[in-house]
């Protein structure tokens, strides 16, 4: 019995390892059927399917299924995408067919540059704030939706929140007028006025509202940055406080400003004026309370001057110490917590018949107040004096414990200001 050759299709001889012909090796070849062809090859059988509606008979069990591990679907980058796109269309331009590599412009060439530049300033961070909120576009049309339907329920009455009557209500004021100095600007607290609502307010409570009408008046020199909302508040009856919801100005006046404001807070009908205290400054600010009462006594808050006229001599100069002040606040700052500014102004005279050097205070001056001595914080003193000249003026400028009243003033002993011989120490007590 022969077999057939899978390569050529020539007899070989039965139990022959290779054709004649070709020489391909006959081991891989099966048996031949039997008309001489080729054997046959094994289909796989259909296997009946069952139909999407049968159910499994009760109690017959179902074919195993292997189980296959859930792999979650991988999160494109946006930028990444875009980065892909911009690169294959360079790719496919450049290698399509009647392609000429040409100079582009070097307008074109900055304006690509600065293209890929802000795609990648701005991009990365969006896409980083998007990772970490991926609602964050859904939240902010939902707020747009919200402002868009809290407008549009007002009927166009400037943020009136519905509950906020459109007649005016009975209100009831008590006058204050009394005035106070923060961080620069003097605050007098005009009045208090109480009412269920101030249809002018469009953050009022219909439940009850407390306006305390201020006047400003920033005669300070310079401007200061302080925001209502951060530094003021009501003390209520339980010792517990309160921000205003709303100010008609928002921060303080600019240098030379003087303007009407006034501060809303969200309280009952029950509550009473005179049992209200105004609180001004930060918890790291020197704080001023205000009794809404009209009668408070506000001394301790008040800025004290005392006329010294004290003369000293130092450095070859005749120093006058002529006026001494204490205030909590200077140059539009606040003192902090449990401080106070004390300011000395001086009077220099030089009666040599050359110039000398004023120099730096901070290096040679010093006020102490019971175990605290501090150095200076700022000065107006020029640099120098010239030779016979009177009447130069300036002041110095320390931060002291806001309750202490007597000082030494200590000029500490070196050569100093330019003098050919070191002075001695010299200390000047006074009070205020």
């Amino acid at each position: 019995m022969s077999q057939t050759c899978p390569n050529c299709g020539n007899a070989v001889p039965a139990g022959q390892r290779f054709c004649n012909n070709c020489g391909t090796s006959m081991e891989t070849v099966g048996p031949a059927s039997q008309y001489g062809g080729p054997p046959p090859q094994n289909f796989p059988q259909p296997q009946p399917q069952q139909p999407p509606y049968a159910q499994p008979q009760y109690g017959q069990q179902q074919p195993y299924q292997p189980y296959q591990q859930y792999q979650q679907p991988q999160k494109s980058s946006p930028i990444g995408e875009a980065l892909g796109a911009l690169g294959l269309l360079f790719l496919f331009r450049r290698f399509q067919p009647g392609y000429r590599p040409r100079r582009q412009s070097s307008g074109c060439c900055g304006c690509l540059v600065t293209l890929v530049i802000l795609l990648f300033i701005l991009g990365i961070p969006a896409y980083a704030v998007y990772r970490a909120n991926p609602h964050l576009v859904q939240q902010i049309q939902q707020s747009l939706n919200n402002v868009s339907s809290s407008n549009s329920g007002n009927g166009g009455n400037g943020g009136n929140n519905g509950t906020v009557p459109n007649t005016r209500s009975q209100i009831t004021t008590a006058p204050i007028n009394q005035t106070v100095t923060y961080a620069g600007v003097n605050i007098t607290i005009v009045s208090v006025q109480q009412s269920t609502a101030f249809i002018d307010d469009s953050s009022s409570s219909a439940n009850g509202m407390i306006r305390v009408n201020i006047k400003e008046a920033n005669n300070s020199g310079s401007n200061t940055g302080y925001f209502y909302s951060d530094m003021v508040h009501l003390i209520l009856p339980d010792k517990s406080t309160v921000a205003p919801v709303n100010e008609s100005q928002t921060g303080a006046p600019a240098n030379s400003i003087t303007r009407d404001n006034w501060l809303d807070f969200a309280l009952p009908t029950s509550t009473k004026i005179n049992q209200l205290t105004l609180l001004l400054g930060t918890n790291q600010e020197a704080q001023i309370s205000i009794p809404l009462t009209g009668k408070a006594n506000l001394s301790a808050f008040q800025t004290k001057t005392v006329n010294s006229n004290i003369p000293i001599s130092y450095g070859e100069l005749n120093w006058t110490l002529k006026t001494a002040t204490s205030s909590l606040s200077i140059g539009g700052k606040q003192a902090s917590t449990g401080m106070r500014y004390v300011v000395l102004f001086f009077n220099l005279d030089n009666h040599t018949s050359g110039g000398r050097t004023i120099g730096f205070p901070d290096e040679y001056m010093r006020l102490q107040s019971g175990d605290i001595t501090n150095p200076t914080l700022s000065t107006t003193l020029p640099l120098g004096i010239n030779a016979d000249t009177n009447g130069v003026t300036g002041s110095v400028t320390f931060l002291m414990p806001a309750n202490d009243t007597a000082f030494t003033l200590i000029f500490l002993a070196g050569q100093h200001l330019g003098e050919p011989q070191p002075s001695a120490q010299v200390n000047t007590d006074f009070k205020i």
